[in-house]
């Protein structure tokens, strides 16, 4: 038994162990987290020796807070709901001279009468070291949108002092910081860790707060000997405020790197299936979350997730063969 495959399954007993608590989190939500390092993770730029381009959209909780209007003779005028939606393009890729790797993404996550627009750039060292391994080290700068639909809100006789308090537009714009680590060892395991929203940034119009996180997060391949165009992926993914603990818990099957299908369990939410194919340099994937937390009961059916990546690879020596990148599964 390897080191990475024991240090990896200490992690998982760990997590297990943990007390979770399902409050909610200022963190995106992704079932595919597994192809979206660079949304977690600043350390993880220009970690593959190519760019990376990945674009996902979610509609979480689909059904959530649904609420009908009607109009004075009883007709149904308009329905709508609280259920969050959240849009993510991230590209990533080495810069030789900066010994490491550049990495911007943009988010787009409404949450009721909240619209977030998120911009992260930034820059990871990447050091190799022996036995194959690579650490990244990375930083971003969190630059973040928020907007706070004022108009749908309904005051009774009294105004409410806090939203009275925010001013006419209701919007922020603020500026937050991240940090990350991150180690792999090609085709056998990955770890990493990082802090989101470092400063604790407070909007001044909208009383929206940047909330300090961290995240854990691991995963080992495991290849058969007498059939190595099969592989099993699990990974865990952990993200905590010290008020809140969120485990995602992913197994993921691949077939020649082209195809591959996968369980998330998401403890004490629910569970989701997902499946994807590359073909060449493009990755498409879906998944479909059932809810099993407390958020059915508001009406929440399920969750909806499309991932569409693009991976071009450098070739700097064109007579030496290479494989195409599917990131490190």
């Amino acid at each position: 038994m390897t080191f990475g495959y024991r240090y990896f399954w200490v992690i998982v007993v760990m997590l297990l162990c943990i007390s979770i608590d399902a409050n909610s989190q200022q963190q995106v939500q992704l079932t595919h987290n597994v192809f979206n390092t660079m949304v977690y993770n600043p350390a993880f730029a220009g970690h593959q020796n190519s760019i990376n381009v990945m674009g996902t959209f979610r509609s979480q909780w689909t059904g959530f807070g649904r609420v009908t209007t009607y109009s004075e003779d009883n007709n149904e005028k308009e329905t709508t709901s609280a259920s969050p939606t959240i849009m993510i393009a991230t590209v990533d890729a080495p810069i030789d001279f900066l010994r490491g790797g550049v990495g911007i993404s943009f988010t787009s996550d409404q949450i009721g009468l909240y619209n977030n627009i998120n911009v992260n750039i930034g820059y990871a060292y990447q050091l190799k070291l022996s036995g194959g391994g690579k650490l990244g080290i990375g930083a971003q700068i969190k630059l973040d949108n928020i907007v706070l639909d004022k108009n749908e809100l309904e005051f009774g006789d009294e105004s409410d002092p806090i939203l009275s308090g925010m001013g006419t537009d209701a919007n922020d714009f603020i500026a937050d910081c991240n940090f990350g680590l991150f180690y792999s060892k090609p085709n056998q395991w990955f770890a990493g860790f990082s802090a989101i929203n470092l400063i604790e940034t407070q909007g001044r119009n909208t009383s929206y707060t940047e909330k300090r996180s961290f995240n854990v997060h691991g995963g080992y391949i495991f290849r058969f000997p007498y059939n190595p165009a099969i592989k099993i992926v699990p990974s865990a993914l952990v993200k905590t405020d010290f008020a809140s603990l969120q485990v995602d818990l992913n197994v993921i099957g691949t077939f020649k790197d082209k195809f591959w299908c996968g369980l998330n369990a998401r403890l004490n939410d629910g569970f989701g299936v997902m499946a994807g194919v590359v073909f060449k340099d493009f990755r498409i994937g879906y998944s479909y979350d059932v809810v099993l937390s407390r958020m059915a009961v508001g009406g929440a059916w399920g969750s909806h997730e499309v991932i569409f990546g693009y991976s071009f690879k450098f070739e700097k020596n064109k007579n030496k063969i290479t494989q195409k990148n599917t990131r490190y599964l």
